[in-house]
Order: C-alpha cells, then sequence, then structure tokens
C-alpha cells in the first residue's frame, strides 16, 4: 500500500469510526485526505512543474490551474472544488462549526473519483 492510499485507509477508518477521535474525526479524516490530495497533485505535476520559469516551486492553486489546462477542465474543476472543500474542512474558525462526516465523506469519494479519472486521462 502506498503512502498515498494509507493515509486514504486512514481517513476511512476515522469516518467510518473504526478509529475513535470523538468530534475531530471528521476534521482529522479531512486533513489526511488533504495530504493524500497534495501528494497526488505534486506526483502529477512534477512533468510539468519543473518547467516553471520561477525561483519558487509552483503554488497548489497554480498547479490545480495546470492540471485543468492540460487535463480537462471538468478534472481541473473537480479537483479545485475538493481541494478547497478539504482546505476549508481542516481550518478551524471559531465561529463555523466542525465539518461534519457526510461533508467530508462527500470530499473524499470526489478525491477518489478525480484520482481514477486522471488515472484513466493518462493512460489513453
Amino acid at each position: 500500500m502506498t503512502d498515498r492510499a494509507a493515509l486514504l485507509a486512514h481517513a476511512d477508518q476515522v469516518l467510518n469510526g473504526t478509529v475513535d477521535l470523538g468530534v475531530r474525526g471528521p476534521r482529522t479524516a479531512a486533513l489526511l485526505a488533504r495530504r493524500a490530495f497534495e501528494d497526488w497533485l505534486d506526483e502529477t505535476s512534477r512533468s510539468w512543474a519543473v518547467h516553471a520559469n520561477s525561483d519558487r516551486a509552483p503554488t497548489t492553486s497554480s498547479k490545480l490551474v495546470v492540471l485543468g489546462a492540460l487535463r480537462g477542465e471538468e478534472l481541473g474543476e473537480t479537483a479545485k472544488r475538493v481541494w478547497h472543500g478539504l482546505s476549508r474542512a481542516v481550518h478551524h474558525h471559531a465561529y463555523e462549526l466542525q465539518p461534519s462526516v457526510a461533508e467530508v465523506r462527500s470530499l473524499l469519494r470526489d478525491l477518489h473519483a478525480v484520482i481514477e479519472q486522471a488515472k484513466g486521462d493518462a493512460s489513453t
């Protein structure tokens, strides 16, 4: 099992209650999923990110824009939505409720779909 797969498996375990973290569970699962997303995006962008004409590494936002340009608007927009959803879920604000299990589970489903769609696009 890859590190990314392990992160996603742990996120599923937290959401299913196999690993009980109480009210912190959904936010922790979102953090694990976001880390897996970052790993996938870094791997996906490695071949073209090295060609960036800058002394700094490309930001996640710029990688998402290029992902959409190279792999299709639908994949790019879904990836952006998942990224922003996971980012929102992991950041704590005193005036916001914890993310729900259903919300994080939906983001995880979408993340799996993005990864699978990208695999399909890359093999064609």
